[in-house]
């Protein structure tokens, strides 16, 4: 693993209520939540990570907001300008629960405004065949774009309820590789898991080879 940058980016951070999305992350460089970075010393920055939160805007994606659609206009437009940056500066992203619905968003995609039973633990598929056990508190779901490449879903299925979504997806994603962007999303909250868990020791793996060496994806 390499280290050659100073700082990991984490927008809309916990932080200050001793939370932080960052956690999976340390190992690429110390944890700012300062944007000003992006314009002082990009170069220094390895990553930048988008958190959890509020549902994406459905007029991101040229949807009709459902009544199980809680969204944050202010949060979007905000967020919106610093991937924009982000994406001109060539810098790496990661995005977990909302970040990661709002990364397919960006990168192209749609969302699922609305599933069911994505609460507590299942387990979780990864494209090398891996089953990894994750958390999962999440009501919306990641509908990437062509040209993304799928990294993990959810085995087995376990929503009955895809609200916005004509039909039944082919998979209910997890992990996801957005390569015009240079981003994935998790769906997950590995911030949330042990060091020594499955879950946790995955999305660094990820973020490892996001930053390093983005071609073994």
């Amino acid at each position: 693993m390499q280290k050659s940058k100073k700082f990991v980016l984490v927008v809309n951070d916990m932080c200050d209520l001793g939370y932080s999305y960052g956690l999976p992350f340390v190992s690429f460089g110390k944890l700012t939540t300062d944007i000003k970075i992006l314009d002082e010393s990009p170069e220094d920055v390895a990553l930048v990570v988008f958190t959890g939160g509020a549902d994406v805007s459905p007029s991101l994606y040229n949807h009709e907001k459902l009544p199980n659609t809680w969204n944050n206009p202010e949060r979007d437009e905000h967020e919106v300008k610093v991937f924009n940056k982000v994406k001109a500066l060539g810098i790496p992203m990661f995005g977990i629960c909302r970040g990661s619905q709002f990364l397919c968003v960006m990168a192209g995609g749609t969302l699922v405004q609305h599933v069911n039973n994505h609460g507590g633990q299942h387990d979780m598929r990864t494209h090398d065949g891996r089953l990894l056990k994750v958390n999962s508190t999440h009501h919306q779901m990641q509908f990437p774009p062509k040209g993304a490449k799928l990294l993990a879903w959810c085995e087995p299925p376990r929503s009955s309820v895809y609200e916005g979504f004509s039909g039944t997806p082919e998979h209910e994603n997890e992990c996801v590789y957005y390569p015009n962007i240079k981003a994935i999303g998790a769906q997950y909250h590995p911030e949330a898991m042990k060091e020594h868990t499955d879950g946790f020791k995955y999305c660094v793996e990820l973020a490892d080879l996001l930053i390093n060496d983005p071609s073994k994806l």
